[in-house]
């Protein structure tokens, strides 16, 4: 059975023109928003208002679905983060297995949910009824990324795995005896990100085609972890240990034909030495915007804030960020803005999570920066015609993101199935 909430409200920064942009809007508080769609046209997340922790699907138009088989209300334990596909027709989550256990699903609207385990993996075992957790999901839909727990060399530990439905659960390859696991996903799943523990600190490790190179800077201290990849994995944001602050670090890995090239961003003014940290937990595509959160101090209720990083504007405070783009009068006086939750693959839309202060709820927002793509708009200036056309022949053959120029259906590729979707959309104005 399908529930729906209806999104409360979407401000425009300037209400003289049908879409300007930027735009802010709300979800209802108690559901907050993990990751979006391209565009922002679809999203999804967790039902914490209730304390299910239910997954469930949001778009602006029909607002929340609750998926169901949540854990934390049946069987009483809970964990990871729901990921949806780029084009938001599956998404990904730690969910209530058949046989009432924790484990890795993933949903689409044709048939809902798949558990990923059971059946169990060679030496895959339980632990506190839970088989494993579900992380991330390949932006194409096809990859699931986490955990599960295993036995294998030595004690029971959580091991780093992807799951596909052809392939099952497939471990990746991590130190023996030790505690693993698997955040996000390029598009394709061939290039995965997390962390593996190293006697206590987590190292920031990646694999690429299966192949695992951890990606500190091997100086120690308080480790770290790779939260998001770009499309390609050429770019991985996650945190790092910083030796000048002696701090967890908002940090940014780029490849360079060979190897990953580690940028440490620093923290917000004000966090505190040895206590603190700071991560970026999403990037877009191109690398172009990232978000995550603050911690001012680990200590139990600390101050924590949203952060927006852009190569322009460098690592900034959410509330600052949200205010220079002419968004602050629209947030709410009683929010505190506590964290920047996802990017929408194309970077067109941001979601963060704010703190009401006075009923001590969270509450969810996405804030549209641009206009999303247009299926057959080659040349993105949101008309179809001529010009796309030419925009396509151009740029025939290239390959790269998707929505690049000529690539007018969104696949990443400029061939003749671009010619057909300008043709099909001909004369369209976009919205």
């Amino acid at each position: 059975m399908k529930h729906h909430l209806t999104s409360l409200f979407v401000i425009a920064a300037s209400a003289s023109a049908a879409f300007a942009y930027p735009t802010i809007e709300f979800l209802p508080p108690g559901f907050l928003l993990t990751d979006l769609s391209t565009g922002g046209a679809a999203g999804c997340g967790n039902v914490t208002g209730d304390g299910t922790y239910e997954t469930f699907r949001w778009t602006s138009d029909d607002g929340v679905e609750r998926l169901g088989r949540s854990t934390v209300d049946t069987i009483g334990v809970g964990g990871g983060s729901p990921d949806i596909s780029h084009d938001g027709t599956r998404i990904s989550a730690s969910m209530l297995s058949s046989d009432n256990m924790l484990t890795l699903g993933v949903w689409d609207a044709a048939d809902g949910w798949t558990d990923c385990i059971p059946p169990l993996p060679p030496t895959g075992t339980v632990i506190d009824q839970a088989y494993g957790s579900a992380r991330g999901l390949s932006g194409d839909g096809s990859t699931v990324t986490g955990y599960y727990y295993s036995n294998w060399a030595g004690p029971v530990r959580a091991t780093g795995c992807t799951w596909s439905q052809s392939t099952g659960i497939v471990p990746l390859p991590g130190n023996p005896g030790v505690n693993c696991r698997v955040n996000a996903s390029n598009f394709d799943g061939t290039i995965v990100g997390g962390w593996e523990d190293h006697g206590g600190p987590w190292w920031p490790t990646v694999w690429r085609n299966g192949v695992k190179t951890n990606i500190n800077d091997g100086n120690g201290g308080g480790g770290g972890q790779v939260w998001d990849l770009s499309y390609d994995g050429s770019i991985l944001v996650g945190s790092e240990y910083q030796e000048s602050i002696m701090t967890r670090a908002a940090t940014i890995w780029t490849w360079n034909g060979s190897a990953y090239v580690m940028n440490n961003l620093g923290t917000l003014s004000g966090t505190v030495f040895n206590s603190g940290q700071c991560y970026l937990s999403a990037v877009s595509n191109d690398g172009s915007i990232a978000v995550g959160s603050n911690i001012y101090t680990l200590n139990p209720g600390g101050a924590r804030a949203g952060i927006v990083w852009t190569p322009s504007g460098g690592l900034m405070n959410a509330t600052d960020y949200i205010a220079n783009i002419g968004l602050a009068s629209q947030v709410p006086s009683n929010m505190e803005i506590r964290e920047m939750s996802s990017v929408s693959p194309d970077g067109t839309a941001i979601t963060g999570i704010g703190l009401l202060t006075d009923t001590f709820q969270f509450q969810s927002f996405v804030i549209r920066l641009a206009a999303p793509p247009c299926t057959g708009d080659a040349d993105r200036n949101r008309l179809v015609n001529f010009a796309d056309i030419t925009s396509v022949l151009a740029n025939f053959g290239s390959s790269g993101l998707p929505y690049m120029q000529g690539d007018a259906d969104g696949n990443a590729s400029v061939n003749f199935a671009d010619v057909t979707s300008v043709l099909a959309q001909f004369d369209a104005q976009c919205p």
